[in-house]
């Protein structure tokens, strides 16, 4: 079945796996929250990993660009990936405690309306101890989004996302590194691991010099993550209780 995703999220989705392989083996089990359009969960599975895919349930074939009926249902049987439907606005999660060795959160912390603390705290709860979450965001604190405030220009989700469409397509919030290490040691997640990049290099604006600049930006996130577009973080669940 072929896939759907933008050459931004394959960028992404295979440096998570990177982080993945290099902590835990196959079959480790593997649990995506937010996985539509189940590229990401379904290419997990084929590594060995038993996984397992949970998701809203609205406009899933959507989410990667291609609209096919039934998409996302097929890529994930096809890949031997355990579905449930659940909005993750809603505690607790259908899924049992200290059940996964690790839990990716990909571009999802954004989207969480109500109180995102508590999904987190959900996470280490289906953690086990020393089990791991993967997790990326965009980064608030962005260099192109301080000059975008300098210029007088908005850095939020476009302004027709706040008139109509799916309340949870849109960012309900982006944050800061500090806010995201604050936030996930309230949740009781230990972070190990800490990076940004620029998935972007070889998609959105083409041409020489957009391509050159994108690499110095993603330059300037390895060096001083802060500045970076995007917080990739790994974060542990200690071993208590």
């Amino acid at each position: 079945m072929p896939g759907n995703l933008t050459v931004t999220a394959q960028a992404r989705y295979a440096h998570v796996a990177r982080l993945l392989t290099r902590d835990f083996a196959p079959p480790a089990k593997v649990v995506e929250l937010g996985s539509a359009p189940g590229d990401q969960i379904a290419a997990i599975a084929r590594l060995g990993y038993e996984a397992t895919s949970v998701d809203l349930g609205a406009a899933e074939d959507g989410w990667g660009g291609s609209g096919e009926p039934g998409y996302f249902r097929g890529l994930l049987d096809d890949a031997g990936v355990t579905h449930i439907t659940w909005n993750l606005d809603e505690v607790p999660y259908p899924l049992p405690d200290s059940a996964f060795d690790a839990v990716l959160l990909t571009e999802v912390l954004e989207h969480l309306r109500e109180y995102p603390a508590r999904s987190l705290q959900e996470i280490r709860r289906i953690l086990r101890p020393g089990g791991r979450l993967y997790l990326t965001t965009p980064n608030a604190a962005y260099v192109v989004n301080r000059i975008r405030l300098l210029t007088g220009r908005t850095v939020h989700s476009p302004l027709h996302d706040w008139i109509g469409g799916m309340p949870h397509a849109r960012h309900a919030r982006e944050y800061t590194f500090a806010e995201v290490e604050g936030i996930l040691g309230y949740a009781g997640l230990r972070v190990v691991w800490r990076e940004s990049r620029h998935f972007h290099v070889e998609s959105g604006r083409e041409g020489q010099l957009a391509r050159a600049g994108k690499l110095v930006l993603d330059r300037v996130a390895t060096v001083r993550d802060t500045l970076g577009p995007s917080i990739v973080v790994v974060a542990e669940r200690d071993g208590g209780a």
